[in-house]
């Protein structure tokens, strides 16, 4: 089970390199070769192994849709973003992410 954290939360995108970031990201799209930011979205943590950030994964549950992300690794982060809020205790309120994610909204 993943720890959680409870602290303010900012991008930790500028203080990591590109392969630190994506491995902080439910989403990263490179695909072999030397990882870039700009393939990898919606941080949840603020280094690589640390605790994931509950103010993290409500900013990512807000910004799924408007990410440039390809379709499916939306879907797939969606469903470990849903997982992740559950494990956190955090309610997951949106009917359109419970949707994307493959689940019933209640």
């Amino acid at each position: 089970m993943a720890s959680f954290s409870d602290e303010a939360w900012s991008t930790p995108e500028s203080d990591l390199s590109a392969e630190q970031f994506c491995a902080c990201c439910l989403i990263d799209a490179n695909t072999g070769g030397e990882k870039v930011k700009s393939l990898c979205w919606l941080p949840v943590r603020k280094r690589p192994g640390g605790a994931i950030n509950k103010a993290a994964l409500r900013n990512a549950a807000a910004r799924i849709f408007g990410s440039k992300a390809p379709g499916d690794k939306k879907k797939s982060a969606a469903r470990r973003l849903v997982s992740l809020m559950g494990q956190a205790g955090i309610e997951v309120t949106s009917s359109s992410l419970l949707r994307l994610a493959g689940r019933k909204a209640k």
